[in-house]
């Protein structure tokens, strides 16, 4: 008995193959260029982290308040107003008149002498009127004394006909300048009685 091989199978026909007819073939889709990733940063490490100064987020402290200094107070007597120096210049020489009136001329310069130590410092006015006075008085003292002191020694008390006339008149121009530099100083002048010794400057 003879066998018979089988013959082969022909391949089926592919689905994929379209007729003439059929449909267009799907254009493939366009790929997206791959972006490369960040490389991972280690497990572990920190990322720095700047801190910002604080001047300049936060305004600066003002300034401290320094306290105000302290206020000069001008040291010694103060000065005495012009009107209140003029009349007490003038007193000077008005109160030396009457002390020399009433005490024959030996107290005439108590008056002069306490008002210029007080009031010295406080008015030039006052200070230059006070020692002009004592001027005055000091020498008008000194006048008395020589006269009194030659008219006993000269000719037995004789010697007063010369020494009194010279008493006497420098006595006179004693009340007599002195009222003119009252007036004087009254005004407000620097003035200067002459004929006299000049112990204070």
């Amino acid at each position: 008995m003879t066998e018979t091989t089988p013959a082969p199978k022909k391949p089926a026909a592919t689905s994929g193959k379209a007729s003439s007819g059929g449909a267009a073939k799907k254009p493939a889709a366009s790929k997206k260029p791959a972006t490369s990733a960040a490389p991972a940063e280690p497990i572990g490490s920190a990322t720095p982290v700047t801190e910002t100064p604080a001047s300049a987020s936060t305004p600066p402290p003002p300034p401290p308040v320094l306290p105000a200094p302290p206020v000069a107070v001008p040291s010694g007597p103060q000065p005495m107003l012009e009107r209140d120096a003029r009349t007490w210049a003038m007193l000077v020489h008005i109160l030396a008149v009457a002390a020399m009136l009433l005490s024959a001329g030996t107290l005439a310069f108590l008056a002069p002498l306490v008002i210029w130590l007080v009031f010295r410092e406080r008015s030039a006015l006052i200070d230059h009127h006070g020692k002009t006075n004592l001027n005055l008085q000091i020498t008008s003292l000194i006048v008395m004394a020589a006269g009194v002191l030659v008219g006993f020694l000269l000719f037995f008390g004789v010697g007063f006909l010369l020494t009194g006339p010279i008493m006497l008149a420098y006595w006179l121009y004693n009340v007599i300048i002195s009222i003119v530099a009252g007036v004087k100083a009254n005004n407000g002048e620097y003035y200067r009685i002459p004929l006299v010794i000049r112990f204070f400057t």
